[in-house]
């Protein structure tokens, strides 16, 4: 609660008459109080769900995310770069069509290797869960693709209230099942009716001018656009892949290596610290992507922008991250339980990579805007590297739960930094 609150303050000073400026504040201020719900709400829920849930939970939601990191073939990508909205709307329902095959495809391997998939994940209570993996690809994935669609026309308001939606229904549902006593279901399917409810706000608000295009658009303009784009395609696909699993492989493998709790603890502070802090970057990133673009049509570069980003981000970030690094396993027994604080430690660990983080999400946009889609690949597949080295070198070489979060950290500093330093060279360059 604190940290959503103090993130508001430096931004004050920001000059009022910058168009970019007016449009973060809204989608800032608006992710902010939305992420704010599901910070609430979390004290309620650890006391309502175990951390054995919470365990099972998190390898359903990163098993989801990895697949939803590559369903759409990240064309929805490249709905920013076409100046002409007849060839973004023919983008929009390729990478629309490119999820639908894909959800299929994922659907119908749970049908029939289940048991298998269960043992890769090394948790056979996942099991009747895989079945519900291809409803929520298709709901966030045709949720993202809209998201691209309204940032294009700088419909933010719409996108703010799509957040608020997504947060609300999310916190209501799992309350609600959780005093009924679901259980991991209540978490699974709380966030399933959340997402649908979120995209369903998105259909509903297209304007018919979208709709239109959105018809007019023939088999031929989607082949078209896939050989055109199939570059770029390979290379956001292939770099979207390494850094989401980067980021969710952890909570299958701790799951595996270790006990469900343990995942459980690792999950939480990337739900209510890691994930928060990204939402609020990316309210940044929405804005800047599309001002970027702008820049970048009038005048061949975005480096005005690109400098300002970094400085109110980094302008943001230094204090609350101080703050936090001194109180966190406090803040965390006293906020979720006694039994929490050990989350709270390991989120102390890892203050200055999600603080790297926070900064690079603000503008990684950057790299397929600018089309060095092969920088942003290799810099996450060197991510996922070093994370499956941590992982390794935690449980085999330490055995230990904490000197774990320890090499994880560390790797996680190492490709942000070396993010950040790629960007920068983007720029001058």
């Amino acid at each position: 609660m604190r940290i959503n609150f103090m993130i508001s303050l430096p931004l004050c000073p920001m000059s009022l008459q910058s168009e970019f400026t007016k449009n973060v504040l809204k989608l800032m201020t608006g992710t902010s109080f939305a992420q704010l719900i599901p910070i609430l709400i979390s004290p309620i829920l650890t006391r309502l769900y175990s951390p054995d849930d919470f365990g099972i939970f998190y390898l359903f939601a990163s098993t989801a995310s990895i697949l939803q990191a590559v369903a759409t073939g990240r064309f929805e990508l490249a709905i920013l770069i076409p100046e002409k909205q007849k060839d973004a709307a023919q983008i929009l329902v390729l990478a629309a069509w490119v999820c639908g095959i894909t959800s299929c495809i994922v659907l119908a391997i749970a049908f029939f290797f289940n048991a298998q998939v269960c043992a890769l994940l090394g948790d056979t209570s996942i099991s009747p869960w895989l079945y519900l993996l291809p409803f929520s690809i298709l709901t966030v994935c045709w949720f993202t693709i809209l998201n691209f669609w309204y940032v294009r026309h700088k419909n933010f308001n719409v996108v703010t209230i799509s957040k608020f939606i997504l947060s609300g229904v999310n916190a209501v549902g799992r309350v609600a099942l959780g005093l009924l006593n679901w259980g991991i279901a209540g978490l699974i399917v709380g966030t399933l009716v959340a997402q649908f409810t979120a995209l369903c706000y998105y259909l509903f608000r297209l304007p018919s001018q979208s709709v239109a295009l959105f018809k007019e658009v023939q088999t031929v303009d989607i082949q078209r656009k896939a050989k055109q784009y199939a570059a770029f395609s390979r290379n956001m696909v292939s770099g979207s892949f390494f850094n989401v699993s980067s980021t969710h492989l952890p909570n299958i493998l701790i799951n595996t290596f270790f006990v469900a709790a343990v995942a459980g603890f690792f999950g939480m502070i990337q739900r209510v610290i890691r994930l928060p802090l990204v939402t609020v970057a990316s309210a940044f990133d929405e804005v800047f992507k599309q001002k970027a673009s702008e820049e970048i049509h009038q005048h061949g570069h975005c480096k005005n922008i690109f400098y300002k980003t970094i400085k109110q981000l980094t302008g943001i970030a230094v204090i609350p991250f101080l703050i936090f690094y001194g109180i966190a396993p406090d803040l965390f027994r006293i906020v979720f339980g006694a039994e929490w604080q050990i989350a709270g430690e390991y989120a102390q660990i890892f203050c200055f990579p999600f603080f790297l983080h926070f900064i690079i999400s603000g503008v990684v946009s950057i790299f397929y805007i600018t089309e060095h889609t092969q920088w942003y690949s290799f810099s996450h597949f060197l991510q996922l590297v070093l994370v499956i080295l941590a992982l390794l070198v935690g449980k085999f070489y330490f055995d230990d739960a904490t000197m774990l979060m320890y090499c994880l950290s560390f790797a996680y500093s190492i490709t942000y930094g070396l993010m950040f330093f790629l960007l920068i060279y983007i720029m001058r360059k």
